[in-house]
């Protein structure tokens, strides 16, 4: 892994998203792919995945706004899976382990970092949906602004099958609701106001867009509003994204947040938020802290 630059650094806070292109070396990048397995998909029923085209399917039904162009021809799988970490050593490996938590801390300006886990994206080719503009936080059982996800293709990415687009300066806003992705509409009992019509209005706003490559990443804040386009191609768009947590981040179990698999069984609200669930990793005191 390559060091990161001052300039990408001072992007990074300043846009609330940093594209770092060819961060991770080729044996980074084989890893990756070794670690990403249909395996991790294997139960359909756990809280930990989502299969969003089915979901999207269901609202197609029921009338709600998708967005997609023709949602009834979607035949591509477009599913995520989260906390994979916990059983698949290999993933628990290329979040914990050296280098990437003491240089995420170093782009946070953070003299701690703990793992907040992991998600893996998988929108196979014909998917058709894109995934709406949306932040991380109301998602999210925590407070404060350190929190990051940085995201890592295993496939080349373009417009055509699920480039990612971060709205500049938007890790300022204010927070609103979590939405169900494959549309604009919010999850039920989210109690921020919804976020306006991006996807219609993208001249409006200060949007990025950026092709990919295995080996790049893009880090953005956990307030960001970020999307991606659906995948409309003959090739399958697949990434992981690892999350984390610095110096000011504080658990809090917020109302209308979606995932219940993200609350710890020991923390109360206002604690640090080192658990089993989301362990400190790494100090600038202690160096790397295996989980």
């Amino acid at each position: 892994m390559r060091e990161i630059t001052d300039t990408e650094i001072a992007h990074y806070h300043e846009h609330g998203a940093v594209y770092l292109p060819e961060l991770l070396d080729q044996d980074w990048i084989a890893r990756m792919d070794t670690a990403f397995t249909e395996e991790m998909f294997a139960d359909p029923a756990g809280l930990n995945h989502i299969d969003i085209g089915a979901n999207a399917s269901a609202m197609n039904a029921q009338g709600m706004t998708l967005l997609a162009s023709n949602p009834d021809l979607a035949t591509g799988r477009f599913w995520v899976r989260t906390f994979n970490w916990s059983r698949f050593e290999a993933v628990r490996s290329l979040g914990c382990d050296a280098p990437m938590p003491e240089t995420i801390a170093h782009l946070m300006g953070s003299s701690r970092l703990n793992f907040y886990g992991e998600q893996v994206f998988f929108k196979e080719a014909g998917s058709l949906h894109r995934t709406a503009f949306h932040q991380d936080a109301p998602y999210f059982h925590l407070t404060g602004e350190q929190c990051c996800t940085v995201w890592m293709p295993l496939d080349e990415v373009d417009g055509d099958n699920g480039m990612m687009g971060y709205v500049r300066g938007s890790h300022r806003w204010d927070m609103h609701a979590a939405n169900v992705f494959a549309s604009q509409t919010p999850i039920p009992g989210s109690v921020e106001k919804q976020l306006p019509d991006i996807e219609g209005n993208e001249d409006d706003y200060d949007i990025v867009y950026y092709p990919a490559r295995p080996g790049d990443a893009i880090v953005h804040h956990v307030k960001t509003v970020h999307g991606s386009t659906g995948n409309t191609a003959s090739r399958d768009r697949r990434a992981l994204a690892l999350r984390y947590l610095g110096d000011d981040i504080r658990y809090f179990e917020r109302e209308g947040a979606a995932y219940d698999s993200q609350k710890s069984a020991t923390l109360v609200n206002g604690d640090l938020m080192d658990s089993a669930e989301f362990p400190l990793i790494w100090t600038d005191s202690q160096g790397y802290i295996t989980p």
